[in-house]
């Protein structure tokens, strides 16, 4: 009962600091507090889940409008903005946009609370020797956060970059097919406003 009336509480701090639809979230707010003191917890928790959900899918919004709408000329596709406000326990978000051009290019970027490659990320991260061992995943930064740069090449020799980025609880995904050029492919993440997203979900 002590985690619910602290995630209670939480939310309530979270939603002083964001522009979200606040009746939506008040009103479930005010069904977790009354459940609460029902006894009724699993009702509780079930508002709770979804006042965090709406708060999610704001910060997404958010995360939307910070990111790039071209990716070096790759314009963004068309009504391929993804967001989601529930992943795991009772809260996530995800948010997704991609970039293409004339199907010879593609890219997107991706970013996923507690993803369950998120531990992997950061063991590569911290102990970078293990990393070495494969010629194809590098260690690098975007805009002065660690990442991880993983190409792969099909039969054709066509180039095809990851690059993962963990902060905090979350992970940021940029993945680029059709550009050869590493460099190339480091700088489009770079137009990635890292700073601004971390800020947003935290």
């Amino acid at each position: 009962m002590k985690k619910i009336l602290l995630t209670i509480t939480a939310v309530l701090i979270i939603l002083s600091g964001i522009q979200v639809k606040a009746q939506d979230v008040q009103a479930n707010i005010d069904e977790a507090r009354s459940s609460y003191q029902s006894g009724n917890l699993e009702n509780a928790r079930f508002a709770l889940q979804q006042a965090l959900t709406s708060i999610n899918q704001e910060i997404g919004k958010e995360i939307l409008a910070l990111l790039p709408t071209e990716m070096g000329n790759m314009p963004v596709v068309e009504g391929s903005d993804n967001v989601s406000g529930a992943s795991y326990g009772y809260a996530g978000l995800y948010v997704n946009r991609s970039y293409t051009l004339d199907t010879t290019a593609s890219s997107s970027v991706e970013i996923v609370s507690d993803s369950p490659l998120l531990a992997g990320i950061n063991a590569l991260l911290a102990m970078p020797a293990i990393a070495y061992t494969d010629p194809n995943q590098k260690q690098i930064k975007i805009n002065n956060y660690k990442a991880m740069l993983t190409k792969n090449e099909d039969e054709q020799g066509i180039a095809s970059y990851d690059i993962q980025l963990p902060f905090s609880n979350s992970l940021l995904s940029f993945q680029c097919t059709g550009i050869q050029d590493e460099k190339e492919v480091i700088d489009m993440a770079n137009t990635i406003p890292v700073d601004k997203i971390v800020k947003l979900t935290q």
